[in-house]
């Protein structure tokens, strides 16, 4: 029948065998093939392309003869989110898929691979199949998934195994083209993520079907067209309604964070943070779940991508081996040695946005300093909070804060003692960074470099220091260097990946070997940071 004679002409493997030939059949790069991508429609604003063979066939080959189809269209949502869509397998995914009835995972047979099982209706007959389902995830957040048939072994059909259906889905920048605020290019649509959705299916008519060859290439391309555009208004309706929850919760005014820093409880419910990892905000004063701000604002999450992690708009802590600190004998023979075993733990990060600097975060009240990590069973007497804001100026202010916990009690003669009861000069000539761009443009990378930075010599740092706390404020916009540097990642930088460690800096013996906070591998895209800028 029509849907089992959807299928590819050649076997194909788990592992990434099979995501791998179909992304070079969608790129007309399929060894020993020669054909062509024909433009046969634009409808809804998604193009409809046919395969075209470029040399023709012999008359054994011309009865055995497939079509490949392929629906291109602009999805103005999050890839994160069109992923969830796409790889789900509940009732709700009948909500853009008009085929899907139901559907389930069988079995996971690796990191990237699993058998599903699908029930789909056609306009002829409800169907069940037995698919491998494959995917890879790209470093920019766009991916590939395939859908291949599985086929029974003892089966005596002699049906080949073969693709049943995939979709690309690739970051886009679309130009500005008009001024409405509904159409691509508008400014609404610029300061959104903009993916290129391409959804391939191969029609192979079987038996008395072939008579029919052209009609059924043209409920495919139907078919692709209302499943492409249906799955577009679902993830934009998705996106805006994070959006409207995010604009009302950021689009708060310096008098309430005044009132708020004053313990004006009237004005105190306005102190809200930022959650770029999941597009939304969260009350720190009203919220009564605790976990909510376990890790802070910002979620945490693995890069590289790892399935079922999150993996942008996030952070995580890599190896502090992959950074190289001064070692005990560093004073004799200058080496320097991997980083090891961190001096802390690095418990949250916060990303907060507003019309004013904000300086001294840990001191609030409803911050994630004192009413968890100090507030709770979590914290203890011995705790103690080491953390750093780093603050990026513009027209909405910018604050990173990374918070670092020591579970003993700091040793007021150590190192890091000192630097925490020292005066300002101690500390700006002590406090190190080490950076390091995993994954960005490489004039980001020359201009960041890998060199290791005394902070206090090159941008303007103030201290805030209770008993049980050590708040790091670090001003971008006090260099003009660095200011420009980090406006031009935030306006025009789409992915990047920052590797980070801070440190403080051993001069003498007894303060070698050096122990570095805990390492910080932080993974954003540009999406959120455009719409609140």
């Amino acid at each position: 029948d029509y849907y089992s004679a959807c299928r590819f002409y050649t076997i194909m493997k788990f592992d990434n065998e099979l995501v791998e030939t179909f992304k070079a059949f969608v790129g007309k790069t399929l060894p020993g093939r020669r054909y062509c991508w024909r433009l046969s429609r634009y409808q809804k604003n998604v193009k409809i392309y046919e395969e075209v063979q470029l040399e023709r066939l012999p008359a054994c080959q011309r009865e055995q003869s497939s079509l490949g189809i392929k629906a291109v269209g602009l999805i103005y949502s999050h890839p994160d989110v069109i992923f969830d869509h796409l790889m789900s397998l509940d009732k709700s995914r009948s909500t853009w898929d008009s085929e899907f009835i139901d559907g389930s995972v069988v079995e996971r047979v690796g990191e990237f691979d699993e058998l599903v099982e699908i029930k789909m209706k056609n306009p002829f007959t409800i169907q069940n199949f037995r698919l491998k389902r494959s995917w890879i995830r790209d470093r920019d957040g766009g991916f590939t998934i395939a859908l291949a048939n599985v086929v029974d072994a003892n089966s005596s059909t002699g049906e080949p195994e073969g693709l049943f259906a995939g979709w690309k889905v690739s970051r886009y920048t679309p130009s500005r083209m008009h001024d409405g605020s509904a159409l691509p290019g508008s400014p609404r649509t610029l300061a959104r993520p903009c993916c290129l959705v391409t959804e391939v299916s191969r029609i192979y008519p079987c038996g008395r079907q072939k008579i029919k060859f052209g009609k059924m290439a043209d409920l495919e391309e139907e078919l692709l067209v209302s499943r492409l555009s249906a799955l577009k208004q679902f993830c934009e309706y998705t996106m805006d309604m994070e959006a409207n929850r995010t604009r009302s919760a950021v689009d708060i005014t310096a008098a309430e964070m005044v009132a708020h820093e004053h313990g004006d409880s009237a004005t105190n419910k306005g102190y809200r943070c930022y959650a770029p990892s999941s597009g939304c905000a969260f009350n720190l004063c009203d919220s009564q779940d605790k976990n909510s701000v376990q890790e802070g604002s910002l979620g945490k999450g693995k890069w590289p991508f790892e399935a079922g992690i999150k993996s942008t708009n996030c952070w995580c802590s890599p190896d502090g081996d992959g950074f190289r600190v001064r070692g005990l004998n560093y004073l004799h023979d200058g080496k320097k040695v991997p980083a090891g075993q961190p001096l802390a733990k690095l418990f949250a990060v916060d990303w907060f946005v507003d019309y004013k600097r904000m300086d001294d975060v840990c001191s609030r009240p409803a911050g994630t300093c004192q009413r968890y990590l100090l507030g709770t069973k979590r914290g203890s007497n011995t705790s103690f909070v080491f953390a750093v804001n780093i603050q990026v100026p513009g027209a909405r202010h910018f604050s990173i804060i990374y918070y670092y916990v020591l579970a003993a009690p700091v040793d007021a003669d150590s190192l890091l003692g000192r630097f925490i009861h020292g005066n300002d000069h101690f500390r700006n000539s002590r406090l190190k960074l080490i950076p390091r761009v995993a994954l960005g443009p490489w004039v980001v990378q020359r201009a960041v470099g890998t060199k290791p930075l005394i902070v206090g010599r090159a941008l303007k740092v103030t201290y805030h220091s209770s008993q049980h706390y050590m708040e790091v404020d670090i001003d971008i916009g006090s260099s003009t260097v660095a200011n420009n540097i980090v406006r031009f990642v935030l306006g025009y930088v789409r992915t990047l990946v920052v590797d980070m460690c801070f440190l403080i800096e051993g001069k003498r013996v007894d303060e070698l070997p050096v122990r570095v906070l805990h390492p910080l591998n932080r993974y954003i895209t540009n999406d959120f940071i455009s719409r609140n800028d």
